[in-house]
């Protein structure tokens, strides 16, 4: 079956590619740069989100299918293989909680109603006696002068911690409202995992979280994905509690939830012993796989700096299919990433053409899994020295719709990268904006995180929000179409945000190329960079 859809793939690369090859004509121009007609955009974000690739999850036939579609753009396009091959290997274990039972002091905890989670062990059936610990935020930061764990050893201990972070309107503290990675509930298990704790319990509000008890309870519900380097720690269990159900076990205790918010919002905290004991038993589904990033290269011709790279980027998985669904079952993922991935195939197409002009190489990575925690990007981001890496651009749901009035670039500000592209656009009559969800966290959800955490200055870019008619198209994606079977493929789409995104996006490559200017992090950091 599989050969007959790759020779199925295979047939249907030619017609839907065939806009794409360079070239001889380099000096069709219009105010726009080099043409890229609609048609060379829309093919690429067409193929990606057909059903055919049954939204492209990683490790399936349709994720394999985007693989190799990527692959043959890039043979097309005459981009180099980085590193030899254009594919870079590496393996994925998955785990799927099947039973859980789950007891704070005696008192049962649902699985699904009251708790979600996950044991990420090689093992078919488990069972945790374990002391509870509340260990406030969940916070280590020096550059904030904040530490949740200070003079209290929670090894082999459960945690039990809050999301979001401290600060609320204090734009001193952890920059206020809007939430940087240390309020982000992966960075919360990050640091459990380096305190060596054996499991941990994420506290969820609506409020706190940004979403309802059932956005968690379907995210966790499945199967999770980690890189094997991820499981290398003490945390056998990851998971969320309601805030309801934690009430009613420690009120039993005589304690008050409430208080121990209080004490935690200072930075005198101590972790809290609750006296709570943590049961938990269940039954354990596990397995591994390989899956791959592809990775494409236009070697630079400063014989000096050429060593050196402008990293592309953009993930090419979704979320695949649920049976589950009546009607429609398949997360075709067009706008994200498909249009992405067109974004990036585009501008790496155009930069070949000028390949003459770029002192530095430049990096094209197509990344798997960064719907399940920026697991392909991590993984190359930790495969490269970062001083090899000038900075990373990243792609992430490019717009589809009209062209608008601004740029905006997600995490630029906590560089110099900023202050390059305001200089890019003052020159093409375009604003500067920060993206109006920006107290969501967006920089640490996309893959240009995975290379800022090396310490490699990086963004996202994407034509922004102020569209002609009023309409906020992107916005309106985010809470609407995002993450739903909805996200397909409309030939109606004008591409015009996407061609504005990749124009962009080749000018500020050409000026990193041309004018060699130093690129730094500034501020007070927003994360922890790895070592």
């Amino acid at each position: 079956m599989f050969r007959m859809i790759a020779l199925l793939v295979m047939l249907l690369i030619p017609q839907v590619f065939s806009a794409c090859a360079p070239r001889k004509d380099t000096s069709r121009k219009d105010e726009e740069g080099p043409l890229l007609s609609r048609q060379e955009m829309q093919s690429v974000v067409e193929f990606l989100s057909l059903d055919l690739l049954e939204g492209r999850a990683p490790g399936t036939r349709g994720g394999e299918l985007a693989e190799h579609y990527v692959k043959s753009a890039y043979k097309l396009l005459d981009i180099a293989p980085y590193g030899g091959d254009y594919f870079q290997d590496f393996t994925l274990k998955g785990y799927t909680l099947r039973e859980c039972d789950l007891e704070l002091d005696g008192i049962p905890c649902s699985l699904g109603e009251d708790v979600v989670g996950n044991y990420p062990r090689d093992e078919k059936s488990f069972s945790l006696e374990k002391e509870a610990v509340f260990a406030g935020f969940g916070i280590v930061s020096p550059d904030w002068s904040w530490n949740d764990y200070r003079d209290v050893s929670v090894k082999d201990k459960i945690v039990i911690v809050r999301v979001n972070e401290p600060g609320g309107e204090d734009p001193g503290l952890f920059e206020g409202p809007a939430l940087t990675y240390y309020g982000r509930w992966s960075y919360k298990i990050e640091e459990a995992a380096r305190q060596g704790a054996k499991g941990i319990l994420l506290i969820h509000t609506d409020r706190s979280a940004g979403y309802g008890w059932h956005v968690v309870r379907n995210s966790w519900g499945g199967e999770e994905l980690y890189l094997e380097s991820a499981l290398e720690n003490n945390l056998a269990f990851r998971g969320w509690i309601r805030e309801e159900k934690l009430r009613r076990v420690l009120r039993a205790r005589g304690i008050s939830l409430d208080d121990l918010y209080a004490r935690s919002n200072g930075r005198d905290f101590r972790p809290v012993d609750l006296g709570v004991t943590v049961n938990l038993a269940g039954r354990n589904e596990f397995r591994s796989f390989r899956t791959r990033n592809v990775v494409g290269y236009i070697p630079g011709s400063d014989p000096d700096l050429k060593e050196r790279a402008v990293l592309l980027s953009a993930h090419i998985d979704h979320l695949g299919m649920d049976t589950t669904l009546s009607g429609d079952q398949i997360y075709n993922g067009a706008i994200d990433n498909g249009s992405a991935v067109a974004s990036l195939v585009m501008t790496a197409k155009i930069l070949k053409e000028r390949q003459s002009r770029l002192r530095y190489s430049v990096i094209v990575l197509a990344c798997q899994a960064e719907e399940s925690g920026l697991l392909g990007s991590s993984y190359f981001a930790g495969s490269i020295s970062p001083e090899k890496v000038v900075a990373n651009i990243n792609f992430e749901s490019t717009p589809v719709w009209e062209r608008t009035g601004d740029i905006m670039a997600i995490g630029a500000r906590y560089s110099t990268l900023e202050d390059i592209l305001k200089e890019i656009l003052r020159e093409q009559n375009l604003d500067y904006s920060y993206f109006s969800m920006h107290e969501q966290g967006f920089f640490y959800r996309s893959d240009q995180f995975s290379f800022a955490r090396r310490g490699i200055p990086s963004l996202w870019i994407s034509a922004g929000e102020d569209y002609a008619g009023g309409e906020n198209h992107i916005r309106d994606f985010f809470q609407g179409d995002y993450h739903t079977v909805r996200d397909e493929y409309d030939p109606a789409w004008k591409m015009e945000g996407t061609l504005q995104t990749i124009r962009i996006t080749v000018l500020l490559t050409e000026y990193i190329n041309q004018r060699l200017p130093v690129i730094e992090w500034k501020g007070k950091m927003t994360f922890p960079v790895e070592k």
